[in-house]
């Protein structure tokens, strides 16, 4: 057998027994492909009034549009592997939805929701790589609407660092921003994602603990570009309360502190029976280019779920303040009416209308908003999950 031969003998060899694991690891694990589109139709009263078919992000859906794969496989004794990957879509364009290109923002990335591998059992969990952070997840448990894609208490979370006033700006002038506005940290996307990501979780009973380190990878400072997101949630009976903290040091290596931002917020949830109260607070605060405070925005969150059958109705109210030193028109006030009609567990009509009274130097709250406007937002779309 000449030379030729015997590679190519070898090579189908070694394909017949790459082949023969990939059987066989797939035989013992338990891999799902998952996802959610939502497509709906949004419009507002703004001197800019634009229609607009969202199905990725944007004002009109409630759910953000995804897909990803998951899986699991059983170790024994009590310990399970697992594996998470997610990714966005447009699906009103059948693009993709996250329009940035740095490592700040998740254009370049894409399994930009989840990129993960974890280790966990009965008590809790240990999760590497890229995952959502424990922090949103606590919050997300009280916010009036769930932290629904928009029109909701995520937008107020995810900006209640970002400068709103003219002295703010200028103190952040040359720093390079997420898209959120608010961090020269290239580890975490508005506080919702952290890349770079080691995660403990604990379980025990009630309780819900999860403590997130994001390793700063930059050279010559281990802190700088580092973070720290916690999530503490304890639920009982009918009652659910929470508390969180998040802290995001800038990736400057002779000063961390320059960009730097944090926030923290605590609130709780009560059933009674089919209805659903729920509310928190929140603060964020970040700094400048010089390294020292520039901005502090606080935020309140009030609201209620009516639930009848398939239907759910929410209403909601929203208050987010710049608290910068001698800033005057600084309050936003957003106001929330959603209904929705589940038609099965997976499919799901919804209408929605935000009302938002934004100051000329007032941070973004659920509905966003236009400074020095008052905007209503309305708009209906469904969702399906599979």
């Amino acid at each position: 057998m000449n030379k030729n031969k015997i590679t190519a003998a070898l090579q189908k060899k070694a394909l017949g027994a790459a082949i023969a694991v990939a059987i066989s690891s797939s035989a013992f694990a338990d891999v799902t492909i998952f996802g959610i589109v939502d497509v709906g139709l949004n419009s507002d009263s703004g001197d800019n009034s634009t229609l607009r078919l969202d199905g990725g992000e944007g004002t009109a859906i409630e759910l953000p549009s995804i897909w990803g794969i998951k899986g699991s496989e059983e170790l024994g004794n009590g310990l399970t592997a697992s594996f998470a990957l997610e990714s966005d879509l447009e699906a009103s364009t059948g693009g993709t939805n996250r329009g940035g290109t740095t490592l700040s923002n998740n254009g370049a990335r894409f399994w930009a929701r989840q990129s993960n591998v974890s280790l966990s059992n009965d008590m809790g969990s240990l999760t590497l790589g890229r995952i959502y952070s424990p922090a949103l997840l606590a919050i997300a448990g009280v916010d009036p609407r769930s932290f629904f894609e928009s029109q909701s208490g995520l937008l107020q979370y995810a900006l209640i660092t970002q400068s709103s006033d003219a002295t703010a700006r200028a103190a952040v002038a040359g720093l390079t921003m997420d898209a959120t506005g608010s961090t020269t940290n290239t580890n975490m996307h508005a506080d919702v994602f952290l890349s770079n990501a080691i995660q403990v979780k604990f379980n025990p009973g009630p309780l819900n603990v999860g403590i997130a380190y994001g390793v700063g990878e930059v050279a010559g400072d281990e802190g700088a570009n580092s973070n720290l997101h916690l999530g503490v949630t304890y639920a009982a009976e009918d009652l659910t309360v929470m508390a969180n903290y998040v802290a995001n040091k800038g990736n400057n290596a002779t000063n961390d502190a320059i960009g730097e931002n944090s926030k923290m917020a605590f609130g709780a949830k009560y059933m009674m029976g089919d209805i659903k109260l729920a509310g928190y607070y929140i603060q964020g605060e970040a700094n400048g280019a010089a390294g020292t405070q520039a901005v502090e925005n606080k935020g309140l969150a009030l609201g209620a779920t009516f639930m009848s059958g398939a239907n759910e109705f929410d209403l909601s109210y929203y208050n987010t303040k710049n608290e910068n030193t001698g800033v005057t028109d600084a309050e936003t006030d957003d106001i929330v009416l959603a209904y929705r009609n589940n038609l099965s567990n997976r499919t799901t009509l919804y209408a929605k209308l935000c009302s938002s009274d934004r100051g000329a130097n007032a941070p973004a709250g659920a509905c966003i908003g236009t400074q020095g406007e008052n905007n209503t937002y309305y708009g209906f779309g469904v969702f399906h999950k599979f």
